[in-house]
């Protein structure tokens, strides 16, 4: 009798470990999707305020040279690269000297073009930072799913992560679907980085650009092997900002879009969305 109940504990300890071990690379699977994913916009009130009289001024200096410097734009992809390998010692100084001041700021005495430059910059900025301070990053989903949750930023008071810049401040505040494309996120997939940062004055000039490039490229709007139109999976992800329904984001897309596409994303009524995690730096 001893000898069965020792057989079957043993076997309960077996099934024990390899359910562990089941969980656990559920859990390591889950934590290796990186943003960006279908997040909902869900406003943080406290970043709701601004002073549109405020002279209160935000300087990007050191990311705008740091851009200048390491940003390709010539790619035969045409898609913009980011010279990682490349950046000295003193410019990632530099570019930590950028986050803290960037963190000294309180965003909310600004008047809202200059806050949005603000969020934009510091999502760019902070995650060329964490590239920066990784190793062997092929694929920005080697960050894993954990960074962009991170509340690692602190700004009046406030930890705030990667996420909440993006959906918690950025898209619902303000309501300006564009931001999709100025967000680079690391991923070839991605909008353009810029070689330049963004501003009060320029941001607005600088999302039409962005998002006009974004599209005419084929990893915004394409045709398929099979005739069928295929879409960046930006606009799966974040349907709701672009109308909601695919009426909708074919009504945003059409603007921008080639003109040899204009037939075919006006009759298309199924899409196939594609996405490249590879990281954007020179091949």
């Amino acid at each position: 009798m001893g000898k069965i109940w020792l057989e079957r504990a043993g076997s309960l300890k077996s099934l024990a470990f390899i359910a562990g071990v089941f969980i656990f690379f559920i859990a390591s699977q889950q934590n290796a999707v990186a943003a960006p994913t279908a997040e909902k916009a869900e406003k943080i009130e406290f970043w709701d305020d601004s002073e549109e009289h405020s002279r209160f001024s935000i300087k990007h200096g050191p990311w705008d040279a740091i851009l200048k410097k390491y940003v390709i734009v010539d790619h035969p992809s045409g898609i913009n690269r980011f010279d990682y390998d490349a950046v000295t010692t003193a410019d990632k100084e530099s570019l930590d000297n950028y986050l803290k001041y960037m963190q000294s700021m309180d965003p909310r005495q600004s008047p809202k073009e200059r806050q949005k430059a603000y969020w934009i910059n510091l999502f760019n900025a902070t995650l060329v930072h964490r590239v920066l301070n990784s190793s062997s990053i092929d694929s920005i989903q080697d960050l894993g799913g954990r960074f962009w949750k991170r509340k690692k930023i602190k700004i009046a008071m406030q930890k705030i992560s990667l996420n909440d810049i993006e959906h918690g401040i950025l898209r619902p505040i303000f309501k300006d679907p564009r931001v999709h494309f100025s967000l680079v996120e690391g991923a070839e997939g991605a909008a353009n980085i810029l070689p330049q940062a963004f501003t009060m004055e320029n941001v607005d000039e600088l999302l039409e650009q962005n998002t006009r490039d974004f599209i005419a490229h084929q990893r915004g709007v394409s045709q398929g092997n099979d005739g069928g139109l295929v879409l960046s999976t930006i606009f799966k992800w974040y349907e709701e900002d672009f109308g909601g329904d695919l009426n909708g984001v074919k009504q945003f897309v059409s603007p921008y879009v080639a003109e040899e596409l204009s037939q075919l994303l006006a009759q298309a009524t199924e899409v196939t969305y594609e996405y490249d995690w590879s990281l954007n730096k020179p091949e």
